[in-house]
C-alpha cells in the first residue's frame, strides 16, 4: 500500500513580510475617512450645536420681551408711538391706551390669517382719529373669511381704546390694497399704505395696536402668541452628540485595523471538513478511503481530492 507522504512544511520565505502597525494610516482610503470623519466633528461642535444654541437663546430672549411686555400695565399710547418711525422693539406687545374717534368709512379687511384652529379669518382694521388729529390703526380683531365687509360696527363718538403695540407689516409679494368684491382688502397691516388706500390725510403713527378683551369695538380679539422655547436646545445637544460619535467611531475603527488586523491567509481557501471523504470500491471488493490516495497540494499544505485510478482495477 502506498505511504502517506508528508505535507509540506511552511518555510520562511512563505511566512508574510512583517507589518507596520500604523502604515495602513497613510493610505488614501484612511486618509480620506480621518478627514471626513474629524471634519464633520468639528463642523459640529463649531458651527451646528453654536447654531442652535444662538437659535435657543434667542428664542428665550423673545419670550421674555413678550411675558414682561403683555404683563406691564397700560401707558397712554404717546409713550411708546410717533409718527417718527416705528415703536422700538421692547414696546411690542406692552398695553396702551388712546383716546379718539373710529373712521368707519375706512375700514380694511387684511386676508391671508389664521384663527387658533387654523380656519382662514380677514382681521379688520379701523383708523383711530386722536384728540390732536394724529392717526392710529386699529386691529379690531378678526372675523370669518367667508363673512368679510360684515363686521360689526364700531361706536360712534369718542371712544378710549386699549391694545398691545405692534410693528407695521410688509406683504412679501408688495401687494397693494384694492377693492374685491366691493370690500377694500389688503394683505398686511401698514398705516400709510392704508390710509392712503382709503383716503383718509393726517400723520399715522408708526405701527399700530391689537385691542384685548373688553376695549370698545373690538371683535375676537388676537392673542399673544404661546411662550414656547422650541426644538433648539435638543438640536444643539443632538449635534453635540453627532460629533463625539464620529470622533469616537472613527477611533474604534483606527485602533481595531492597528491592534487587530486582518490576517494575509485569512482569505484561503480552507475545505477541511466541510465535504465528507469519498469513499472507493475496489474490483475485488475491499474498500479504500480516497483520503489514502490523495496527494498533497502545490501550496499551502492543501490536499488533492484526486485518488489513483489503478486501485479500480484487479492486480
Amino acid at each position: 500500500m502506498t505511504s502517506r507522504p508528508d505535507l509540506r512544511e511552511t518555510t520562511a520565505a512563505d511566512a508574510p513580510p512583517p507589518r507596520r502597525r500604523w502604515a495602513f494610516l497613510a493610505t488614501p482610503g484612511w486618509i480620506a475617512a480621518v478627514a471626513g470623519a474629524l471634519l464633520f466633528a468639528l463642523a459640529c461642535f463649531a458651527v451646528l450645536a453654536p447654531w442652535q444654541w444662538d437659535r435657543h437663546t434667542e428664542r428665550d430672549a423673545q419670550n421674555a420681551s413678550i411675558t414682561a411686555a403683555a404683563a406691564a400695565p397700560a401707558v397712554p399710547v404717546a409713550e411708546l408711538m410717533s409718527t417718527a418711525g416705528q415703536p422700538a422693539p421692547e414696546a411690542v406687545w406692552h398695553p396702551v391706551t388712546a383716546t379718539g374717534t373710529y373712521l368707519s368709512d375706512a375700514t380694511v379687511y387684511v386676508r391671508l390669517r389664521q384663527d387658533a384652529n387654523g380656519q382662514p379669518v380677514s382681521e379688520v382694521i379701523v383708523p383711530l382719529q386722536l384728540d390732536d388729529g394724529t392717526l392710529l390703526m386699529v386691529d379690531r380683531g378678526y372675523i370669518p373669511f367667508e363673512t368679510a365687509g360684515s363686521a360689526a360696527p364700531v361706536p360712534a363718538g369718542r371712544v378710549t381704546v386699549t391694545g398691545r403695540v405692534q410693528l407695521d407689516q410688509t406683504d412679501p409679494r408688495n401687494r397693494m390694497p384694492s377693492v374685491q368684491d366691493g370690500v377694500l382688502q389688503a394683505w398686511a397691516i401698514n398705516g400709510p399704505q392704508l390710509t392712503a388706500a382709503t383716503g383718509v390725510s393726517g400723520p399715522v403713527l408708526g405701527g399700530y395696536v391689537q385691542l384685548v378683551e373688553g376695549a370698545p369695538g373690538v371683535l375676537v380679539p388676537v392673542g399673544v402668541p404661546q411662550i414656547d422655547s422650541g426644538p433648539f436646545l435638543s438640536y444643539a445637544f443632538q449635534w453635540i452628540a453627532f460629533g463625539v460619535i464620529a470622533f469616537l467611531g472613527m477611533g474604534f475603527f483606527v485602533y481595531r485595523e492597528a491592534f487587530d488586523p486582518r490576517d494575509a491567509h485569512d482569505d484561503r481557501d480552507d475545505d477541511s471538513g466541510d465535504e465528507p471523504e469519498p469513499t472507493l470500491t475496489r474490483t475485488d471488493g475491499a474498500r479504500t478511503d480516497g483520503a489514502d490516495e490523495r496527494e498533497p497540494a502545490a501550496t499551502g499544505g492543501r490536499r488533492s481530492r484526486r485518488f489513483d485510478r489503478s486501485q479500480l482495477y484487479d492486480d
